[in-house]
């Protein structure tokens, strides 16, 4: 090899090793899967294959960030409590498939397993098309594995575990005291509360608010007047909670942050963005006085298997961002089961 070409692939080799880590929050979908790493690195993988209006099985991997955190594999089976074969391709699991725990309720069927029992036997996984539960005139039964081996090489690259041991995907000879430590969780400032509005205060609040602001939302038919609700945020201000259009299962609302005296100014929001680039306070909103918590629900379909949620905290001057769940993919799974992408300490 040429010097030239040797000091070319030199400085390749540096910049893949030298190369930014995934940005967190992340979401992507990969063939039939979904990975969704949070604010701290911790890592989901979720079966979900794109328009299915209900999924029996579904195939569910969970790691937090960091060298000791074990891999935690769940495989879920809805409408069943009878264990049936697992059939890899249609031939069955290795023994490995032993390690799974078993739990029954009412309506499920739940499998897990941890540590050096998941990654074996998703090892086994990996490689395979199509994991299905043996069931009698059953064809729904089925989790498709198109796009697992690249959803275990995303989450091994977000938490810096490329080459190493407890890789997922690819294990190597990287000594996992090489694999990088969880970030510090954002701390929350505690809500300090404020003296609640009197019957007077509110109906004027809101009186104002929904006169002066409705040239803003008013355009489209609610089949009634909208209705409004108004909180103390702190000695000086309100907030206001309008609902102004309604469709089958989502709201539409307007949110004010005003004074608490005439003439009622409004003023900044001031709330922390959600990761993402995402929009928030549509589909339900509330806010709940004891804990000064602003809240939003949005379902993506009427059956809840795929949207987003949020919630801030007040701190007496802005809202920090206290928790974001996210599943754009709806795949027919459980009702809000969507990967939590921001976490935080509580003060």
């Amino acid at each position: 090899m040429s010097r030239c070409k040797l000091v070319a692939a030199l400085l390749l080799v540096c910049g893949l090793a030298q190369a930014a880590p995934e940005q967190v929050p992340l979401y992507r979908e990969i063939k039939d899967w979904v990975v969704a790493c949070d604010n701290l690195r911790g890592c989901q993988a979720l079966s979900a294959t794109e328009g299915a209006p209900y999924r029996a099985l579904s195939l569910h991997l969970q790691r937090a960030a960091g060298a000791q955190a074990p891999l935690q594999l769940r495989l879920r089976y809805r409408g069943q409590t009878e264990y049936f074969p697992l059939l890899l391709d249609g031939v069955p699991l290795s023994a490995v498939a032993d390690a799974l725990q078993l739990t029954q309720d009412d309506d499920e069927l739940l499998l897990t397993a941890e540590g050096a029992d998941a990654q074996a036997l998703l090892a086994e996984l990996r490689n395979g098309a199509q994991l299905r539960m043996a069931v009698d005139g059953e064809d729904e039964a089925v989790v498709s594995l198109s796009g697992l081996s690249a959803a275990l090489l995303l989450m091994d690259s977000v938490q810096g575990r490329l080459d190493t041991r407890t890789a997922l995907y690819r294990p190597g000879a990287r000594p996992d005291s090489e694999v990088p430590a969880a970030p510090q969780a954002p701390r929350l400032r505690a809500y300090p509360g404020a003296t609640p509005l009197s019957d007077d205060e509110q109906h004027d609040i809101v009186q104002h608010v929904m006169a002066a602001a409705r040239s803003q939302w008013f355009e489209e038919d609610m089949g009634g007047e909208p209705e409004a609700e108004a909180f103390a945020l702190n000695e000086r201000e309100a907030l206001v909670i309008i609902r102004t259009w309604c469709a089958a299962y989502n709201c539409d609302f307007a949110v004010y942050r005003v004074s608490r005296q005439p003439p009622y100014e409004e003023r900044d929001l001031q709330l922390d963005p959600l990761p993402l680039d995402h929009d928030g306070l549509s589909g339900w909103v509330s806010y709940e006085t004891e804990t000064g918590e602003l809240a939003y629900l949005h379902k993506g379909r009427g059956l809840a298997d795929c949207g987003g949620a949020g919630s801030w905290r007040f701190d007496g001057e802005r809202f920090q961002l206290a928790s974001f769940s996210f599943l754009s993919r709806c795949a027919g799974g459980n009702p809000g089961e969507w990967p939590e992408l921001w976490r935080v300490i509580e003060l």
